[in-house]
């Protein structure tokens, strides 16, 4: 089944990127539990209604990684969500394909849900208009592999909020509040679920 992605998963994944334009970010994207997997014959797509930011810099760090899940799985099954994805912006501008740490990380979230994509952030195309879907989205497949698809607006639920909105957030600098779990680590305080932001985007919805 395909995932989709709200406003607010694909907001907070590019302001995650702008905030730190010069360095690797990656992060989690999660899904509400899947009530039905068919309607009408046809797989209902995977809403991933919110993403939680990672790092930034060095995205290999094993035991921080462990930490994360860990807190990050339960803060989910007590909001009934899934980790049903992975997200990731590379250091080098233009490559925007999933590297051994983001099929490493993404092959971790298939263990427990298959349907896990890797969602991939083309840096080089990232403006304050953003007029045009930036990512690229890799589906998991059987031994292992992630194939690409073509992304388009049906790849969101509400392509025109998503691509307004998050242009409202980049003029407005809103990406330099953004809470990553780095921030958080530095002072446990920082909220990663970003509350504000949340309320930013739901105010401009």
């Amino acid at each position: 089944m395909p995932i989709k992605l709200t406003t607010q998963a694909y907001c907070k994944m590019l302001l995650h990127a702008a905030k730190y334009p010069h360095c690797a970010v990656n992060g989690l994207l999660v899904a509400e539990k899947i009530k039905e997997k068919k309607k009408d014959g046809q797989p209902v797509p995977i809403l991933c209604v919110d993403c939680v930011p990672l790092f930034h810099g060095t995205l290999a760090l094993a035991p921080m990684l462990e930490v994360a899940l860990t807190l990050i799985d339960t803060w989910c099954k007590e909001n009934r969500y899934v980790i049903a994805g992975y997200y990731q912006a590379n250091e080098r501008t233009k490559d925007y394909r999933p590297n051994q740490v983001a099929e490493k990380v993404a092959a971790r979230i298939a263990e427990n849900f298959s349907e896990t994509a890797i969602v991939m952030v083309d840096n080089s195309r990232l403006t304050m208009s953003c007029f045009e879907p930036i990512v690229a989205i890799y589906d998991h497949h059987e031994q292992k592999n992630w194939k690409s698809r073509e992304v388009d607006p049906d790849c969101f639920e509400d392509w025109c909020e998503a691509q307004k909105i998050t242009s409202a957030l980049l003029e407005g600098r809103n990406y330099e509040s953004l809470i990553d779990f780095d921030n958080h680590l530095d002072d446990l305080r920082n909220d990663w679920t970003n509350p504000e932001i949340n309320k930013s985007v739901l105010h401009l919805c």
